[in-house]
């Protein structure tokens, strides 16, 4: 007896497979490249709030290179190489509402090999912390 080859479906699970594995993979990828963004922007902000209240309140944090140095160190501890030249400081602003506040501000370029597919990761995160000098 001879098969049609309109009934024979020996490959479909192959081709169905083929069509759908890109699709799941690139969803799949997404979804740990935006969580590694975040991850990115919580540790940048947390280095900066870190930073600012290094400047606010310890003697060891009064010069701008001091405060680049803490950043850096501190960026480090969470798995963040930080070019210590994107570090801004600013000593006394008016920063969240709080006149004479300490605000540093930290730039960092973040590369993703889904760039080019996934139009909405931004090619730098910037993160900025405040803290109200109490003296």
């Amino acid at each position: 007896m001879s098969r049609r080859l309109g009934d024979d479906s020996s490959g479909a699970t192959a081709i169905e497979f083929a069509l759908l594995a890109p699709v799941f993979l690139m969803m799949l990828f997404g979804i740990i490249e935006v969580g590694r963004l975040l991850w990115v922007k919580q540790a940048l902000t947390e280095t900066a709030y870190s930073a600012a209240r290094c400047g606010a309140l310890a003697s060891s944090c009064k010069t701008q290179n001091d405060i680049k140095g803490f950043a850096t160190a501190h960026g480090l501890r969470r798995g963040l190489r930080l070019n210590s030249a994107l570090v801004s400081y600013n000593a006394s602003t008016t920063c969240d509402g709080n006149p004479g506040a300490v605000q540093v501000t930290i730039r960092y370029d973040f590369a993703s090999p889904l760039s080019g597919f996934i139009a909405a990761l931004p090619s730098s995160v910037q993160a900025h912390g405040c803290f109200p000098k109490l003296s």
